[in-house]
């Protein structure tokens, strides 16, 4: 398993709640959207 892939296991097991004060850029809604869909926080 890469390093990214245990990041991402650990962050699934211990999920958080992420505050983003950039919630207008389009990236950063993005990254969100993708990181919700992939269950890590």
């Amino acid at each position: 398993m890469s390093f990214i892939e245990q990041i991402k296991e650990r962050a699934r097991k211990q999920i958080k709640t992420i505050v983003l004060p950039e919630a207008e850029d389009l990236r950063v809604l993005e990254a969100t959207r993708n990181s919700f869909k992939r269950k890590i926080c």
